[in-house]
């Protein structure tokens, strides 16, 4: 677990993007996190958030936010 990482409970899903947003804080920055899923709105649970949580957490321990504080990742 990465204790510099806040994820906020402000999941919405983009329909321009295709893509489920929101935001967290690390260390101490404020950054947007994006996650391309077929997780459908009225599917969305406190399971998928936290399996989602898993893996932005991972990416990060090999990676970091773009310039924009930004990050994307792919999930199921």
């Amino acid at each position: 677990m990465n204790q510099s990482l806040i994820i906020n409970d402000d999941y919405i899903y983009n329909k321009d993007k295709l893509c489920w947003s929101c935001s967290a804080m690390l260390s101490g920055n404020l950054i947007s996190i994006y996650i391309v899923s077929k997780v459908a709105e009225d599917e969305l649970d406190q399971s998928i958030k936290f399996d989602w949580e898993c893996i932005i957490e991972e990416w990060l321990e090999e990676n970091e936010p773009d310039i924009n504080n930004k990050i994307t990742i792919t999930a199921n």
